[in-house]
């Protein structure tokens, strides 16, 4: 019997057995350097005595996903690399982390990288505000979202701006978690105004741009409808008017 233990306990040896419960002791995993622009890469593990495959995780996807060992560059920043490699045979599972760090790379005119790709960054209108290089209007008055005709949706008067910021906001901004807005005509305030349907929706009523130009010779207007009256008249481009978005309903 004390044969065979010994023969037992040297056969492990020469195989170079470890416990079950615990992993072989694993080589250096070194850290890793990117730029956001590099491409993807595959990782290198750190050298082991079992022949158990290792497996991958990234500790934040905003910088890098990982698929099989194949790393892609999400982002700038830092993630913890875990290279984990179960157990197999007489060896237990075990596992090493490093650390992968992306450099950002500046765009050129301030732009903003995103997955890669520099993306301009959007000249936002209050009372939008940029949200993940969008302009989202806020929840509440000024982008409550009213269908009040078969064929288009208005956003709600609750905000006054020069003509171009108007114009800005409305076809810039996401409002109502919808995109495609564009100021109205002069026609289809006033047949807003003389439908009725603007009651009971709290709109701050008064002059309202629209997106028509203005006849006066002399400077730059366009076309404001009261929306309390109907009445239109010629505002120049610098002065203050009050502002509704209108798109096509259900697009």
């Amino acid at each position: 019997m004390k044969r065979i233990v010994v023969w037992l306990l040297t056969m492990c040896l020469m195989v170079a057995c470890g416990s079950p419960d615990e992993g072989p002791p694993l080589g250096p995993f070194a850290a890793i350097t990117k730029t956001e622009t590099d491409a993807p890469f595959n990782i290198v593990p750190p050298s082991s005595k079992s022949p158990a495959a290792f497996s991958y995780t990234s500790s934040n996807a905003d910088v890098a996903t990982i698929a099989g060992s194949l790393v892609t560059i999400k982002g700038p920043g830092t993630s913890t690399i875990t290279a984990s490699q179960g157990g197999t045979g007489g060896w237990g599972p075990t596992s090493a982390t490093t650390t992968l760090t992306v450099t950002a790379v500046v765009c050129d005119n301030g732009g903003v990288r995103i997955n890669g790709v520099c993306t301009a960054v959007p000249t936002c209108v209050s009372p939008a505000t940029r949200v993940n290089n969008t302009c989202v209007a806020p929840v509440g008055s000024a982008s409550q979202v009213t269908t009040l005709s078969p064929a288009l949706a208005w956003m709600g008067v609750s905000t006054a701006h020069n003509w171009a910021d108007a114009q800005l906001f409305c076809t810039g901004s996401v409002i109502g978690g919808l995109s495609g807005w564009r100021l109205p005509t002069e026609a289809e305030l006033k047949a807003l105004q003389g439908s009725g349907l603007i009651a009971g929706h709290n709109w701050t009523l008064g002059n309202t741009w629209s997106s028509d130009m203005g006849t006066t010779l002399n400077a730059p207007t366009r076309v404001a409808v009261d929306l309390s009256t109907g009445t239109s008249s010629d505002r120049a481009d610098t002065a203050g008017a009050n502002v509704s978005c209108v798109r096509a309903a259900g697009g």
